[in-house]
C-alpha cells in the first residue's frame, strides 16, 4: 500500500487545522461550558482590548473600545494578554498508507483517508493537552517550561492582588479560614466556614447566579460538611451531567464547582458565570498547522514528515468589582504536569473500537511519561477481525510491541480490519 501523497495529507491537515488551532475551544469544549469560562475567537477577539506577545519578547499593544467605568467607581481596563504558542510533531510517510474511501459531500463523491484524518486528530488532541493545563496555571515567569505558555486565571489574579486592584479595601478580597474535611460525626466546619464567607460577599454579588470555583478536596469538604450540619438527612444536589458541579437548597444561584484542573490549595473564586474569558486568534496569520516534508538535516530521512501547530492564546478576568468578583486570596498550585517539555503524553487506540482494543503498559501518571521510557502497546481484534500494524509511534506488525517516550507527545493507532 502507497503513501497518500503530499497533496492528500495536506487536503486532510486543512479540512482539520480550524478545530486543532482553536485547542480547548474546540477539543475542552464541554470543560469549558461547565466552568463557565466564555471563549473569543475570530472577530470577537479582534474587537478585544489585547496586549499581543510576539516571539522573541516583544510586544505590541491593541486596544478596541471603550475602558468600562465600574460601579464601584474607579476605572480598570481589562486586557487580554495573548501569546504564540506552537509545537511540533513528527510522523512517517509509512504512518499515512491507506486506500482512500469514497463519501460524498453536497452530491459530490469525495476522497476520505480515515486513518489519516484519525492520526492528525491525535496530534491536535496532544496539542490541547498541552494547551490546557496554562488556562488555570501558566505563568509566563514560571520555571516550568511546560506551563509558561502564556498566563492564566490565576496569574491574572496574583498581578490583580499585586496591583491592589483586588483587596480587602475594593471588598473582592475577603479572606476566610483554611477548610477541612469533617473529623468528627457532626462536624460542620467547613460549611459554617463557608457560609460565613459568603455572608461577607458584595450584596450585588449574592443576588447574582454565581460560580465558585475551588480544588476538587475543597469541594469534597463542603459537600461532607454540609451533609453533617443537616444530620445526614440532606445532601448538596449535584447537577446532572455537570461532572461534580453541584448546589445546595440554601443559596439556589450558587453553584460549586470543584475541579482537579483548579489546582490544590486554600484558593476560592467566586464570580457571575462567563466572567473568566479565554481568547483564541483563530484568524491570525500566526494560527496555523504546517507539514515539512523530509528531515533537512546532513543524513536525514526524507520520509520524515513533520507538523507544525501554531496558535494564538491568552485570558482576561473581565470584572473584578466586588459586586461581580471576590477571592479568599488563598494560595494555589497546579495539580498536574504537562506539556511536551520535560515530560510525554502518549495516547494509543484502534482505528475503530468496534474491531479492536488497546492498551499501554506500565500505566502513566496523569497521563505522563518520563523521556525515555520503555513502553509495551498491545492491540487484541475482535471476532471477525485482525491485527494489520502500528501507525506512529510505531511502525511494528506485530500485536505487542515495545515503544520508547522521545521526550514529546507521541500517539500510535491500531490498524484492524475484517477478516472476510
Amino acid at each position: 500500500m502507497a503513501f497518500i501523497g503530499i497533496d492528500n495529507l495536506t487536503h486532510v491537515k486543512d479540512r482539520l487545522q480550524g478545530n486543532i488551532i482553536l485547542g480547548p475551544a474546540y477539543y475542552s469544549e464541554d470543560e469549558l461550558k461547565r466552568m463557565a469560562i466564555k471563549v473569543i475567537t475570530g472577530v470577537e477577539f479582534k474587537d478585544t482590548a489585547t496586549i499581543f506577545n510576539r516571539k522573541g519578547g516583544t510586544a505590541r499593544r491593541k486596544v478596541v473600545g471603550q475602558s468600562q467605568n465600574s460601579n464601584l467607581g474607579y476605572l480598570t481596563e481589562r486586557t487580554l494578554e495573548a501569546h504564540i504558542v506552537w509545537d511540533h510533531y513528527t510522523a512517517n510517510e509509512d504512518d499515512f498508507k491507506e486506500k482512500p474511501v469514497q463519501i460524498t459531500i453536497n452530491g459530490s463523491a469525495q476522497p476520505s483517508f480515515p486513518k489519516t484524518e484519525e492520526f492528525i486528530n491525535q496530534i491536535g488532541i496532544a496539542f490541547n493537552d498541552n494547551v490546557f493545563p496554562c488556562l488555570w496555571h501558566g505563568d509566563e515567569a514560571s520555571e516550568k517550561p511546560e506551563m509558561a505558555l502564556f498566563n492564566g486565571f490565576h496569574a491574572d489574579l496574583d498581578k490583580d492582588i499585586a496591583n491592589g486592584d483586588v483587596s480587602e479595601a475594593n471588598g473582592n478580597l475577603i479572606p476566610c479560614a483554611v477548610l477541612d474535611g469533617p473529623a468528627t460525626e457532626g462536624d460542620s466546619a467547613a460549611w459554617d466556614e463557608f457560609v460565613s464567607w459568603y455572608n461577607k460577599w458584595h450584596p450585588a454579588l449574592k443576588r447574582r447566579e454565581t460560580i465558585v470555583y475551588m480544588s476538587t478536596a475543597y469541594g469534597n469538604y463542603i459537600a461532607d460538611a454540609y451533609e453533617q450540619k443537616h444530620r445526614s438527612h440532606q445532601a448538596v444536589q449535584f447537577i446532572p451531567d455537570a461532572n461534580g458541579n453541584f448546589k445546595v437548597r440554601e443559596y439556589p444561584k450558587v453553584t460549586f464547582c470543584p475541579s482537579d484542573d483548579f489546582g490544590d490549595g486554600t484558593r476560592m473564586i467566586a464570580t457571575i458565570p462567563f466572567n473568566m474569558e479565554m481568547g483564541v486568534n483563530s484568524e491570525a496569520d500566526q494560527s496555523f498547522v504546517s507539514i515539512m516534508h523530509g528531515d533537512p538535516t546532513p543524513g536525514g530521512d526524507h520520509k520524515t514528515i513533520t507538523f507544525q501547530i501554531q496558535g494564538v492564546f491568552g485570558t482576561r478576568i473581565l470584572r473584578i468589582n466586588a459586586a461581580n468578583f471576590v477571592t479568599n486570596g488563598g494560595t494555589i498550585e497546579d495539580k498536574y504536569w504537562s506539556g511536551d517539555y520535560q515530560k510525554d503524553s502518549f495516547t494509543v487506540v484502534a482505528n475503530n473500537d468496534a474491531y479492536g482494543t488497546v492498551s499501554v503498559s506500565p500505566a502513566a501518571t496523569n497521563g505522563e511519561y518520563a523521556k525515555g521510557t520503555t513502553l509495551t502497546i498491545t492491540a487484541t481484534p475482535k471476532t471477525g477481525y485482525r491485527f494489520v500494524k502500528w501507525q506512529g509511534a510505531s511502525n511494528a506488525t506485530t500485536a505487542t510491541a515495545n515503544v520508547v517516550t522521545k521526550g514529546q507527545p507521541e500517539s500510535a493507532v491500531a490498524i484492524f480490519e475484517a477478516t472476510t
